[in-house]
């Protein structure tokens, strides 16, 4: 029997950590090295109880927690968090920072594969109309340096909207069964890719890993469940 590949997946415990390990887990092909600040916490032991081969403590940013974190494996999903409390409002650049460090270790450790959660860059994808979207332009420049620095293989996954942020990014009113949000700057022409992050991330990991580096390497993957258009969106 060959030996499974060992898969290291970031933010384990958050919502696109989580719906990797998940679908991973589902597959039964793969070792999996789950990676949290907090092994011991309820989220992290829950993630054990569901046969996670490995639950390893990883500060982002300690250069020694990713070295370990990484050492051994085949391939890495790895995402970064803007919105950790710990970055935005209070180092906006850190979320770079981490990328970049990362990026730096799985070279150094020799990893085959790292698939990496950007996002694409306002400016450029704008024609400079949206400069420097803080949290899409950190992203991307952190892919271009990963682009860079030869790893074997590379793949670049970008999320949609997720479902998830309707109610916290948005003004939204409830109205009896309905609740109502409001996007101020959208025409009734205009349509949102939107994705489930829970249930939608990890299939499309997994798939890909399945179809292997081969067809992936270097590739951008943009994910969306459907575009939804000003109106009532059914959940």
């Amino acid at each position: 029997m060959s030996q499974k590949s060992l898969i290291v997946v970031s933010g384990a415990t958050g919502s696109q950590g989580g719906s990797v390990v998940n679908a991973l887990l589902a597959t039964g092909l793969y070792k999996i090295r789950a990676l949290t600040r907090n092994p011991n916490s309820d989220k992290a032991k829950a993630l054990k109880a569901k046969g996670v081969d490995e639950i390893v403590k990883c500060d982002p940013s300690n250069k020694e927690d990713i070295k370990n974190a990484l050492s051994g494996a085949d391939i890495a999903w790895i995402v970064t968090n803007y919105w950790d409390p710990l970055i935005i409002g209070v180092n906006p650049g850190e979320e770079e920072r981490q990328g970049k460090l990362v990026a730096d270790t799985a070279k150094e450790v020799g990893l085959k594969w790292l698939i990496y959660s950007s996002l694409p860059d306002s400016t450029t994808e704008s024609d400079g109309k949206y400069p420097a979207i803080v949290h899409l332009s950190g992203k991307n420049r952190v892919e271009q340096y990963i682009r860079s620095l030869g790893i074997p293989n590379t793949t670049f996954v970008y999320l949609s909207y997720y479902y998830q942020n309707l109610g916290i990014s948005a003004p939204f009113v409830n109205k009896g069964n309905e609740v109502e949000v409001c996007f101020p700057y959208l025409t009734e022409n205009d349509a949102i890719p939107m994705i489930d992050v829970e249930s939608d991330t990890g299939p499309i990991v997994a798939k890909i890993i399945e179809e292997g580096p081969a067809k992936w390497n270097g590739k951008k993957v943009p994910v969306a469940a459907e575009s939804v258009r000003p109106g009532k969106v059914n959940f």
